[in-house]
């Protein structure tokens, strides 16, 4: 079937018909595209001041909470500090104290070990010191009583002195380095000691004395148990300024001692002795504090 053309004028009419649906599009496209935007909204002042305030009242806020653990902190620190203080004050000595000490230590007197006129045959023995003592202690600074026996194998000699120490606050070894001074005399003195000065047959051997000043250091590394209990080893020496009244000859089995005996200077005369201890040994002291 054969189409039929269209007039002339019909298609001038499409053509100009497309034309302006192009023309149109293009203007509404250019139209929209040039358009303008709309404003944005402006905000409320009272809604913008209220979240400002919001805002800072967060910020104090926050910086009260930092400010308060620092606190808490340094708080925690103080108290810390101040145990720590305390359980260091608990672990030392009271201030202020009396004390009672005890001595067990190796002793080796001789009664005229630098000066020698006693008129003995001989002057030094060996044995054993028992001491005891008291007194005040004033922080570092001690001042006592002390009480010592000096048992030997020839003689026994007794001592009773003053005392004064000072000790360095040191832990838990202290060292406390002390003097003493006071008086000494004879026990008991063995015959051994003038055996060439008995006659034959002496049945009760003179009595011979001797008594004098003791003037002595000794040095104490002492060793922190409790708070209240020290122990530890100590050495020391002493002087001994002795002197001998003269003794009245022996009675023997065989009648009044010939002058061979009794000339001697042990009956004719007094007698004196520069004299030295050495000691070493081991002391507990335990203190009250008040």
């Amino acid at each position: 079937m054969r189409r039929m053309p269209l007039p002339r004028s019909r298609r001038a009419l499409v053509v100009a018909s497309c034309v302006l649906g192009v023309a149109s599009t293009v203007v509404v496209r250019e139209a929209h595209a040039q358009k303008p935007k709309p404003a944005a909204p402006k905000k409320d002042p009272k809604k913008e001041e209220k979240e400002k305030q919001e805002a800072q009242e967060a910020q104090q806020k926050s910086e009260e909470e930092a400010k308060r653990k620092q606190e808490e902190a340094a708080k925690k620190a103080e108290e810390e500090e101040a145990e720590k203080k305390k359980a260091e004050e608990e672990e030392k000595e009271a201030p202020r104290a009396v004390y009672f000490s005890g001595d067990i230590a190796f002793t080796r007197p001789d009664l005229a070990g630098l000066s020698d006129n006693t008129g003995f045959d001989r002057t030094a023995a060996n044995g054993f010191l028992y001491g005891l003592s008291g007194g005040v202690r004033l922080g570092d600074v001690r001042l006592g009583m002390r009480w010592r026996i000096y048992d030997t194998t020839e003689f026994a000699l007794w001592t009773f002195a003053a005392s004064a120490g000072y000790g360095l606050p040191l832990r838990p070894l202290s060292p406390i380095l002390s003097a003493h001074v006071g008086y000494i005399w004879d026990q008991n003195l063995d015959p051994p000691l003038f055996r060439n000065s008995l006659p034959p047959g002496t049945v009760l051997p003179p009595d011979v004395n001797m008594r004098g000043l003791i003037v002595g250091l000794d040095l104490n590394a002492s060793y922190w148990v409790t708070k209240f209990l020290r122990l530890g080893a100590f050495v020391g020496a002493d002087l001994l300024f002795l002197s001998r009244e003269r003794a009245d000859p022996p009675r023997t089995v065989l009648g009044n001692p010939t002058p061979e005996f009794t000339s001697l200077p042990l009956y004719t005369e007094s007698g004196s002795g520069l004299g030295i201890t050495m000691n070493i040994g081991l002391r507990g002291a335990f203190d009250i504090g008040f």
